[in-house]
């Protein structure tokens, strides 16, 4: 069964349909993603969930275990254990903070994430020639809406994450 959507017909297609067909085709790019990342993640020795923690340390700063953890929804002792498994695989190393060294940064490794990165070169590249051929008021449509799709995803699993802990939605301000 092929997750890629039919090719459109002839006839224009109403805008609820092409809404539709937007869905569709970003739930299969992410679906495809995250078996891309499971297929990486094996190659590198690491759990996909390991994989996933070390691109939000390389996408933040100053990232702790306790922020992966909120993060993640991951609890603080299944964070240890992600974050004992990324240091042996040598992508991270933990590094005290200076002005409490009770508090761990999490500092990926440059080598090692540059191998992560040589892999992923040809999708890229790929990926860039695509956008290439966007106008630059294209790309700030397209931008706008990763923005608006990432923020929706966050607060989608959060919203989930909370209903299945049994948890109430507080009200927003505003």
């Amino acid at each position: 069964m092929s997750v890629k959507p039919q090719k459109p017909t002839a006839l224009p297609e109403s805008r609820a349909a092409r809404l539709e067909r937007l869905d569709r085709t970003i739930r299969a790019a992410s679906a495809q993603r995250t078996l891309y990342s499971g297929v990486l993640a094996s190659k590198l020795g690491l759990h996909q969930t390991d994989l996933e923690c070390l691109f939000i340390i390389t996408l933040g700063e100053k990232v702790t275990p306790g922020r992966l953890a909120q993060e993640t929804g991951l609890t603080t002792g299944a964070i240890t254990g992600v974050v004992d498994r990324i240091e042996r695989a040598g992508y991270i190393r933990r590094v005290r903070d200076t002005s409490d060294r009770r508090r761990l940064f999490l500092e990926p490794v440059a080598e090692k994430i540059e191998e992560i990165r040589a892999i992923n070169r040809r999708a890229y590249h790929a990926w860039i020639r695509d956008l290439a051929r966007y106008s630059e008021e294209e790309l700030d449509i397209l931008l706008d809406f990763a923005d608006r799709n990432y923020e929706a995803a966050v607060n989608a699993t959060i919203k989930l994450r909370r209903e299945s802990r049994g948890e109430e939605e507080t009200p927003k301000a505003g």
